[in-house]
């Protein structure tokens, strides 16, 4: 057997208890955290739809109905996903739960996909050992945001198809149209009137000047929704839109159905008052509501329960405040903001069909002024050149 030299010479040379060092450019291998790994692939993914979160609750929830495990069903159900971004979030939910993490905890890690609301719904069932009723009354309130949401979407179709037309025919005429004319009536050499003359110079603005007009509106729009982001202008836009005439009602619709609606889940769910009150007002993202929250915080910790605060409150309707005095001192409270819950969602979707259909016509009569305008204001100097004609 031949014995190599070189490595026997390294070896002498090398010190006892004391690695070789290694070789020159040789890096050393740093071992992937899993978990590490699945939380960046979730963080550059994108948010998780609604509908996806829905049909992943309502899967979970049979699965264990019928005797699987959790970690199985989730394992399961991260395989057969059709979204990407959820695949990679149920996959580290399933590596932190056969680490021996909570569901909660687990989903807790992934607020773009499970707010704060799903998160304590799940903590709750499975404190009390009813994981999978808890389940279903996130499906109930999932499937309620996902209605109103496609109420919504429904309801603003034709009018944003018809700004996107009035958008179109704007452009076309300003750009194709008026220029052709504006020769015409350079030709003529008379005076024009007012709002040709108005008209022909927005035109000849857009066109000569466009290179200015594209950047000023996208820095416009970043400013705006930047702006919009401070907390005086919310403040100030909270205010606003509650005193519009539709707008308005509909605004106050939404902000009790958020409030009922999650009160009366976490409470029937059996989680504490005050932690309640505190996720809800996650949900509510109102200023005109911080008040409210404060003094029933503040009433619950004196142990006054919520009516108090409700009866304070100068924004709230009086049925309302009824309603809460009632089901607290019957010891039914969460029964009672499911009722109220209901009720406002029902108000809320009829508002949205009637705002609908005053917006349609609306849009409607805004653009027949529009394209009267222009056509007056290109043909009357036409009349008056075959006028002078004859």
């Amino acid at each position: 057997m031949a014995i190599d030299l070189t490595k026997v010479e390294a070896a002498s040379r090398a010190k006892p208890g004391v690695a070789p060092p290694p070789k020159r450019h040789a890096r050393p291998r740093i071992p992937r955290d899993p978990r590490r790994l699945a939380t960046y692939r979730f963080m550059t993914s994108k948010k998780v739809p609604l509908d996806d979160v829905v049909l992943f609750t309502q899967q979970l929830a049979l699965l264990l109905q019928t005797g699987n495990g959790l970690v199985p069903s989730i394992g399961a159900l991260a395989t057969q996903t059709g979204s990407p971004a959820l695949r990679d979030v149920l996959q580290d939910v399933q590596t932190r739960l056969e680490e021996g993490n909570e569901l909660s905890d687990s989903l807790g890690q992934h607020p773009a996909a499970f707010d704060h609301l799903y998160v304590s719904l799940v903590k709750a069932g499975e404190a009390t050992g009813h994981l999978r009723e808890s389940l279903e009354r996130l499906v109930g309130i999932l499937e309620i945001r996902r209605r109103l949401r496609a109420r919504i979407r429904e309801a603003m179709t034709y009018p944003t198809l018809l700004a996107v037309v009035m958008t179109g025919v704007v452009v076309f005429v300003f750009t194709f149209m008026i220029p052709r004319f504006a020769e015409l009536f350079a030709s003529l050499g008379d005076e024009l009137p007012l709002s040709t003359r108005l008209l022909v110079g927005i035109s000849d603005a857009l066109r000569s000047r466009w290179w200015f007009f594209v950047p000023m509106v996208i820095l416009t729009g970043v400013g705006v929704g930047r702006l919009g982001r401070t907390e005086f202008v919310r403040r100030a836009w909270d205010r606003t839109k509650m005193r519009l005439p539709v707008v308005g009602k509909l605004y106050g619709e939404a902000y009790l159905f958020q409030l009922s609606s999650t009160l009366g889940l976490l409470l029937g769910s059996r989680v504490p008052h005050l932690e309640a009150i505190q996720i809800a007002k996650d949900v509510v993202k109102s200023p005109g509501y911080e008040r409210l929250f404060a003094d029933l915080e503040k009433y619950v910790e004196a142990g006054r329960g919520v009516a108090p605060a409700f009866q304070e409150a100068p924004f709230l309707p009086d049925t309302v405040k009824l309603m809460v005095s009632t089901g607290e001192a019957s010891g039914a409270l969460d029964i009672v903001m499911g009722r109220l819950a209901e009720h406002y969602r029902e108000e809320l979707e009829s508002d949205i069909r009637r705002l609908s259909s005053l917006l349609e016509p609306a849009m409607l009569v805004g653009m027949g002024l529009m394209v009267g305008f222009i056509a007056i204001s290109l043909i009357v100097p036409i009349l008056r050149m075959s006028r002078a004609i004859h």
